[in-house]
């Protein structure tokens, strides 16, 4: 019974490398095949040819998939060695490289393989000594494709949040598809139509943090299985940098268990004619994370200070905020407001304390803001928080340089222009409940979102192998508004990788180089580069050319 289940969750998780879900049918013959593939079988020519009839087949369901891959015979390593010494007549397992070409392709109209294609397999598979192939160790090397194929499929299907199969003729199937906008698949945006939907929405920010990027997060819950959607969108404010396009801004949404795991299942992959990004699918009940990210070619560390800067304290016989800094504080307080009500509850009085001064707000002194500074129903207004400020003006004798930590925090440079941070708006619609989104902390993503990220980007990209190296390969995403690169290392030692854009037009990268060097650790993948267009409107191209540098990759022992 388990190897049954274990089989079912195998064809299930080959059939989600190549569908979305499995309510989705294949609807070509070479997704079949690759379909097949993932499960580890190799459908020749003439087995497809006999399941689907080109002009009459349109497409073939999960469960007609999963009835095909029971019919293929299991790949078993000392079948395939009995069948080769049959085919050759030797004991030994080893035959001429001309011999062995013949055969695969003299008389054998299913060989869909040319010359150079079996040139390259038996030169990476390292099989051919002295003109000499040893079929042995051919077939521990089709094995070991095979159990690769497998274990692939099975990673991806421990990301993905095991959906309700629903049939593809539903009402869900069609949404789905009218809303499939994949960057780079259809040039044109979608208006989202959310009339009469239930809405959550809160405000957050992305905060350069030395080498990294913290950000809002948040829970989700939904009450009852129905369509859904999430958005995230910048919010521009007056006294942003001047002259900066708008940073790029995503969301990556995960399905948390109740012991506390976090399933990766999607992100704002499509554009909205409002500029905000979307991710639409049908969720069950139950919790989710949304974490926001952004590519970093926009949001950079500052090369140079500007020049000049902006008073913040005027000390004429009596300390006062000047009206520029009363702006910027305004503004701050808008964006520390994530529910907009123009208030600040001690959650986020409290995170605003946390960024500027890295201490949390204790119970005795939140009691000392409600009694000294103007609050509505226990939250601090806008006035509170000017004077609040005011106070701390005061309290330092007209000296503005801790005034200046707290603005700097916050992502301003002296000009009073927010250039290290890049706030947002993020939103969730259900069509069928009321969704709850609260803030769950400000913080970077981590492993988990790097991961989902580099999982989002392989998924969408067809994998290209680096020249030279059997184990290192290229994932190149190019879609309508954004780029991706990300190279990854299946062998067991790390390995420097070049990997230069410098052929690109109009593309701006998260590097601080075009052509830059990344090492890739054993077993792993990483983002080399993420691009976007530098001057938005205009026609803009990437070309990636990537290298092994230093090759660290051992041999594997047989």
């Amino acid at each position: 019974m388990e190897v049954e289940e274990s089989r079912q969750k195998e064809l299930h998780a080959a059939y989600l490398c190549v569908k979305v879900t499995v309510a989705e049918d294949l609807a070509s013959c070479e997704e079949l095949k690759r379909a097949l593939q993932y499960a580890g079988h190799n459908p020749t020519p003439s087995f497809l040819a006999k399941v689907w009839h080109e002009g009459e087949t349109d497409s073939i369901t999960y469960e007609t998939y999963c009835s095909l891959a029971e019919q293929m015979p299991e790949v078993i390593i000392d079948d395939m060695e009995a069948l080769f010494m049959k085919v050759f007549g030797n004991a030994d397992g080893k035959v001429g490289e001309d011999d062995f070409k013949n055969m695969l392709i003299s008389g054998n109209q299913d060989c869909d393989l040319s010359d150079a294609d079996i040139d390259y397999i038996l030169q990476e598979a390292s099989i051919v000594t002295d003109g000499v192939v040893d079929c042995s160790k051919l077939c521990k090397v089709i094995h070991h494709t095979i159990n690769e194929m497998k274990q692939l499929s099975m990673q991806k299907l421990e990301e993905r949040s095991n959906f309700q199969r629903i049939n593809s003729k539903t009402f869900t199937r069609k949404k789905r598809e009218k809303y499939s906008n994949v960057e780079g698949s259809i040039s044109s945006q979608t208006s989202l139509n959310l009339d009469g939907w239930n809405e959550a929405s809160l405000k957050g920010c992305f905060y350069l943090d030395k080498q990294s990027v913290l950000a809002h997060q948040y829970c989700m819950e939904i009450s009852c299985m129905g369509p859904t959607v999430v958005k995230v969108r910048p919010k521009s404010y007056m006294k942003q940098e001047a002259g900066r396009g708008p940073v790029d801004t995503l969301a990556y949404i995960f399905r948390e268990s109740p012991e506390g795991m976090r399933n990766y299942i999607g992100f704002t992959d499509q554009k909205d004619s409002d500029g905000s990004h979307f991710w639409r699918d049908t969720l069950k009940e139950g919790r989710y994370v949304v974490i926001p990210y952004t590519s970093g070619c926009r949001l950079r560390e500052r090369t140079q200070d500007p020049k000049g800067y902006i008073d913040l304290v005027e000390n004429e016989g009596k300390v006062q905020l000047t009206p520029e800094f009363r702006l910027v504080l305004e503004e701050v307080f808008d964006q520390v407001d994530l529910d907009s009500n123009g208030r600040l509850n001690r959650q986020e009085f409290n995170l605003y304390n946390w960024k500027t001064s890295g201490e949390e707000v204790q119970d005795d002194e939140w009691t000392v803001v409600q009694s000294n500074f103007d609050v509505e129903e226990d939250e601090l207004t806008l006035n509170g928080f000017l004077a609040l400020h005011q106070l701390e003006a005061e309290d330092n004798g007209g000296d503005s340089e801790d005034l200046w930590v707290s603005l700097e925090a916050m992502g301003y440079n002296r000009l009073g222009r927010q250039d290290q941070a890049a706030p947002f708006i993020i939103s969730v619609h259900s069509q069928v409940c009321q969704p709850v989104l609260q803030v769950s902390g400000l913080k970077s993503g981590g492993l988990l979102l790097d991961k989902a990220v580099v999982r989002s980007i392989m998924e969408n990209a067809e994998p290209i192998k680096i020249k030279n190296m059997i184990d290192l390969i290229k994932y190149e995403y190019i879609g309508e508004h954004r780029a991706s690169i990300v190279i990854q290392n299946k062998a067991h030692s790390k390995v420097t990788v070049r990997v230069d854009c410098t052929r690109s037009t109009n593309v701006v990268t998260n590097r601080p180089s075009m052509d830059w060097m990344v090492e890739v650790a054993g077993k792993s993948a990483i983002i080399a580069h993420q691009l976007l267009p530098q001057r938005l409107g205009e026609d803009w191209s990437v070309v990636c050319d990537a290298a092994a540098v230093k090759n660290e990759l051992a041999e594997e022992e047989e």
